[in-house]
């Protein structure tokens, strides 16, 4: 399985194992040349800076995601998530399920799916409906 990086500067006491059952329940083939993904909770203003710096967006987002440049190396990339904006999102779920699907979320992206276009977007809806069915077991969400 990846061995995640795990960095919590946010305001909120997470545990790192909360992610270990999104990468089981994502454990395919896509997943198996990889070891590595960085994980970086953060506050909204770290965050929008960043989304600045990278996306040109001068706003709060949820998640962001920043897949290796480098072939052959097996690291997956880094994913950087907004614990505030998270916790406002989360509707009727925990702040832990909510981190996990962002995470989830985060993870397709780094294997190269994106919501760009129409196309895409059903592409990557269904595969992360799939995995979520599959969470729904273990975190039941």
């Amino acid at each position: 399985m990846i061995t995640i990086f795990f960095e919590n500067n946010s305001n909120h006491k997470i545990d790192p194992e909360i992610f270990d059952p999104v990468l089981q329940a994502m454990n395919n083939e896509k997943l198996s040349s990889y070891e590595e993904v960085n994980l970086l909770l953060a506050d909204d203003e770290t965050v929008q800076n960043l989304n600045r710096k990278f996306r040109g967006k001068n706003s709060k987002t949820d998640v962001l995601s920043f897949p290796s440049q480098i072939p052959g190396l097996p690291f997956l990339g880094d994913i950087i998530i907004d614990t505030s904006v998270a916790d406002k999102q989360k509707g009727n779920c925990n702040l832990e399920k909510e981190l996990q699907l962002l995470f989830l979320h985060a993870v397709l992206h780094l294997l190269g799916y994106d919501h760009i276009s129409a196309t895409q977007k059903t592409v990557m809806n269904d595969i992360e409906n799939q995995y979520r069915k599959n969470l729904n077991i273990i975190l039941g969400v």
